[in-house]
């Protein structure tokens, strides 16, 4: 059996909806579902469980989250170019490399981050575009700049920067 269309106008079918309270600032509104629990977008971002870049991932979640990614994709490049991979973290690096940059030796300061010329980032001695490993003995610490204009190249035909 067919189901008759509904002809009621849009302000019948608001009229008819339950008037709730907010759980976050206590304002009365219209559910638009049964699951709505805010009246608004700026209720629910600090509120809501889970809402990333709204405030819901403490800092220690959202830097844990950003080092799985980092591990996540450098798998995966090696594994699209044929090469190992094991796991590591840039502290781990940095503290083995004594805080220093494998290109230019200069000290690596750990607080900066990308985009600063000086961040400190991990450079793969053979590139991976190269066949190169993602393993402990093939990265080592290096400034951000460096990185970049060393690109894919081997270390021995690096340009000056």
């Amino acid at each position: 059996m067919a189901r008759k269309p509904d002809t009621r106008t849009y302000a019948e079918r608001k009229a008819r909806r339950p008037l709730v309270a907010c759980e976050a600032c206590g304002a009365a509104y219209r559910q638009h579902r049964r699951t709505q629990r805010w009246c608004s977008r700026k209720c629910a971002g600090p509120n809501k469980p889970g809402a990333g870049h709204r405030g819901g991932l403490s800092p220690e979640a959202r830097e844990r989250q950003r080092l799985y990614w980092q591990e996540k994709n450098r798998r995966r490049r090696a594994a699209k170019h044929g090469g190992l991979s094991e796991p590591y973290s840039l502290a781990e690096i940095a503290v083995r490399d004594g805080f220093r940059c494998g290109l230019c030796g200069d000290e690596v300061p750990m607080t900066v981050q990308v985009p600063s010329p000086l961040a400190p980032t991990i450079d793969h001695i053979m590139p991976l575009s190269k066949g190169g490993d993602d393993t402990r003995t093939n990265v080592q610490l290096a400034h951000f700049r460096c990185n970049s204009v060393k690109g894919n190249r081997v270390q021995g035909t690096v340009l000056t920067a």
